[in-house]
């Protein structure tokens, strides 16, 4: 799971990833956690990769806790989101932004292990993989990394969300037959496949991914595939 902390304050920054790596080791979780000192940095960074989970301090120069989490919802619903702050004096803000909770400072230990166990069950890891051979090495590659997956002569070429795009002499279908027909990878033009849950947009024919891609749609299933991508994305 990717985490991100925004506060404007590294002594803030610095307890709270040092708790999350213990509980990380306790639990043998794979939480990779990214420190953000503004509200706006945090932004930009959204424009290329999503986070599970966000804790965001509410007391910011500039562009608040509130005001970045109303621009973090335009661009996604599905991130838990748990605010950080001195005072209690914005539960009705952070409510109406569909925040997961809220937390007061100074936090303990025990406190954001009471918060990653709830989000944990709310959400069970996802650990589904396949096997590609990339070159003489084969390398695991989880499902939930790869954005998009195109053709590239006779090999396909797998862009994810946490490392450089990799090549494997594979078929389009030998990839979808691999992963078991899973849902969320949908063909939306000839040699083009894309990972739902790394769609931002669908418009005028052309679907948009969290890494700044864009891909047209196969003219003839514009208005099927749009709608599929919509109805998955409301329903997950």
């Amino acid at each position: 799971m990717r985490i991100a902390i925004i506060d404007d304050e590294n002594i803030f920054r610095m307890q709270l990833k040092m708790m999350i790596g213990k509980l990380s080791e306790k639990k043998e979780l794979d939480l990779a956690v990214e420190e953000f000192e503004s509200g706006e940095s945090f932004i930009h960074a959204l424009t290329q990769k999503r986070y599970d989970i966000v804790f965001m301090d509410i007391y910011m120069p500039e562009m608040d806790g509130i005001e970045t989490a109303k621009k973090l919802r335009e661009l996604t619903e599905r991130t838990f989101l748990i605010f950080m702050t001195a005072s209690d004096g914005h539960y009705p803000d952070a409510f109406s932004l569909h925040a997961f909770d809220y937390v007061t400072k100074p936090f303990t230990i025990d406190r954001i292990e009471q918060l990653l166990d709830e989000i944990i069950e709310h959400t069970p890891m996802d650990e589904a993989f396949v096997k590609l051979s990339v070159g003489s090495v084969e390398q695991k590659l989880f499902l939930k990394n790869i954005i998009s997956v195109t053709t590239n002569g006779h090999y396909l070429e797998f862009v994810t969300d946490n490392a450089e795009p990799i090549k494997s002499r594979l078929t389009s279908g030998e990839f979808l037959n691999l992963t078991g027909n899973d849902k969320r990878f949908l063909t939306v033009n000839r040699g083009i496949i894309i990972n739902m849950d790394h769609v931002t947009k669908v418009l005028n024919g052309e679907v948009y991914m969290e890494d700044e891609t864009i891909f047209p749609i196969f003219s003839r299933k514009i208005n099927a595939i749009t709608q599929e991508i919509k109805d998955y994305l409301l329903s997950n």
